[in-house]
């Protein structure tokens, strides 16, 4: 591999893996270029090189989370258990996305509900694929924006359902998305 891109993608690694430090404690919004810098110890003109800005950096993060929670998975080839996605299939990503530290961090910031539009977008993104169908598309977006709401809201409130209804309510969700 060229010495050039081998450098280039350790200095792009290095920037997310001090954004993810800082995001421990601090609010993506407070996260300055300069600080970031200085803890991934690369040039100001090094993070410009990857990301316009700081907001590029965020959405890479983000989408990659949303990839490894989701395993490359496609959703349309999920399998069906009654015209929805099968149970065991929507708990596992339940446990999946509760446990991913840095999903559960963008969901619970102060601005989370703009995080919470680029994980729907991510998600559907990656579970359709490149799709021209806007009915696909919107369909997939409302049913995934349900699903994180109804999850993030459940999770917040210190879960007063069982999961189990949890899971029949995201099944029931799917049915819409599988009868499209």
């Amino acid at each position: 591999m060229d010495r050039r891109i081998a450098r280039s993608e350790r200095s792009k690694a290095a920037l997310k893996s001090a954004f993810l430090e800082l995001f421990q404690s601090k609010e993506p919004e407070e996260i300055t270029v300069v600080e970031l810098c200085q803890m991934a110890g690369v040039n100001r003109s090094t993070f410009y090189a990857h990301y316009a800005y700081i907001d590029m950096l965020i959405r890479e993060v983000l989408w990659e989370s949303v990839a490894r929670v989701f395993g490359g998975d496609t959703q349309w080839d999920l399998p069906l258990e009654n015209g929805g996605a099968e149970r065991g299939i929507i708990a596992a990503y339940i446990h999946r996305f509760l446990n991913d530290p840095t999903l559960r961090r963008f969901c619970t910031c102060a601005n989370s509900g703009n995080y919470r539009t680029l994980i729907t977008r991510a998600q559907v993104d990656l579970t359709l694929g490149p799709t021209k169908d806007a009915t696909a598309y919107y369909t997939a977006y409302f049913q995934n924006a349900g699903v994180l709401n109804l999850l993030l809201e459940w999770l917040n409130e210190g879960p007063p359902i069982p999961e189990e209804s949890i899971v029949e309510i995201i099944h029931e969700f799917s049915k819409v998305m599988y009868n499209t």
